[in-house]
């Protein structure tokens, strides 16, 4: 039976579908295009008026969140919940890692069937662009995914704190990554959407993972 999580998680992947096949110049209908043509020039609006607002104190910070938010802040995190958060903790860090497994191939996978291009800026951006597609923004689908699982299942008094802290955290590197003019904001909407979905349909099956884990740590050869 299907727990509330994974419904969640379900539609959260349908949206997620909808809006892949409305930002993919990949499709070439008349309807399609003229949704894209408003979809793009909103979005670039968006994108430009981020651009617009970026402040000399805010850049470095915004620089240092985009190369280390997800491969090292949130990697921190994960060990501290792991190591500290007791059994709940474990389970929380388990499910953490298990999401970004599966998130890092498949948002490669649909980054190449979107193909939709990273923002052209006609200035010099602060931070050289990657050259892979846009859609979905990688480090909103990690760290959403990160901050989703922390969330929702790791409940003590301190957890709530931590995951709270996670989630500051997330949304930080999110605003980086438009802030910078590496993505597009509906990049980063999207990202958000794939990774709380993947995240919510590991949570719903989160206590057969604590199971499969117990019975792994048993059947493991202790040393004398």
């Amino acid at each position: 039976m299907m727990t509330k999580y994974v419904v969640v998680g379900l539609i959260l992947l349908l949206i997620f579908i909808i809006l892949s096949a409305i930002v993919s110049p990949k499709l070439n209908l008349a309807d399609h295009q003229n949704v894209l043509h408003l979809v793009v020039n909103y979005d670039t609006s968006l994108l430009n008026q981020m651009i617009k607002s970026q402040v000399q104190w805010l850049n470095q910070f915004m620089i240092f969140m985009t190369q280390y938010g997800r491969e090292a802040i949130l990697p921190l995190f994960i060990i501290v919940i792991a190591v500290f958060g007791g059994q709940e903790g474990r389970k929380t860090a388990a499910v953490m890692v298990l999401s970004i497994l599966v998130l890092i191939p498949l948002s490669m996978i649909v980054k190449d069937i979107v193909a939709r291009a990273r923002p052209d800026l006609p200035l010099t951006p602060l931070l050289p662009s990657d050259n892979e597609y846009s859609f979905p923004s990688g480090h909103a689908t990690i760290v959403s995914a990160g901050a989703a699982t922390a969330l929702v299942l790791f409940r003590t008094k301190r957890g709530i704190l931590i995951s709270i802290a996670l989630a500051a955290e997330a949304a930080i590197v999110c605003t980086s990554r438009v802030y910078l003019g590496h993505h597009y904001p509906l990049d980063i909407v999207g990202g958000v959407i794939l990774g709380v979905g993947v995240s919510f349909m590991l949570i719903g099956i989160s206590d057969k993972i604590e199971r499969a884990m117990l019975m792994l740590t048993r059947k493991l050869p202790i040393k004398p």
